[in-house]
């Protein structure tokens, strides 16, 4: 799939808290960032379904097959949106970790998505080399281990 671990690129802390504050987050306003399966040390069914337990991880998916074959769509993790449900294939909705103050995880806690976000030097401006397409393309050897989650978590209705 990818000839260079991605997970490589986006370790350096990009980060620039001034930049951010003066848009107050606008890319966390329009939806949780995406994790990698690097962001993970074991993928199994009961290990991603512990780190959903915690509350601020929602299942989303491309639809159509990110690759062109017979799947109806492609499953991958992201951060929940604020009053989203687990399964949650939504199209915008501000980020579920957004605090006056910035993200409420460290750099190194965030998914890869939220790490390879480069804050611009003008409002409005942040570009992120890891793509949703980038990000489906890496979960799809996970695909049976996303459908059975899903399963799960279908019929939850957030409170």
């Amino acid at each position: 799939m990818f000839a260079i671990k991605l997970d490589d690129c986006f370790q350096i802390n990009n980060e620039n808290p001034k930049v951010c504050s003066k848009c107050g987050g606008k890319c966390c306003k329009s939806m949780g960032c995406h994790y990698s399966p690097t962001d993970f040390t074991n993928i199994t069914f009961e290990t991603l379904k512990q780190s959903i337990d915690k509350g601020y991880i929602s299942i989303d998916w491309w639809e159509g097959d990110v690759f062109d074959n017979d799947r109806e769509r492609t499953y991958f993790l992201r951060i929940r949106n604020k009053k989203a449900n687990i399964v949650d294939p939504s199209w915008g909705g501000e980020c579920v970790l957004l605090t006056e103050q910035g993200c409420s995880l460290s750099f190194n806690e965030r998914p890869m998505g939220g790490r390879a976000l480069t804050p611009g030097t003008i409002y409005d401006s942040c570009i992120n080399p890891y793509s949703k397409e980038d990000c489906c393309q890496e979960w799809y050897p996970y695909q049976d281990i996303l459908e059975r989650l899903v399963y799960e978590y279908q019929n939850y209705v957030r409170m």
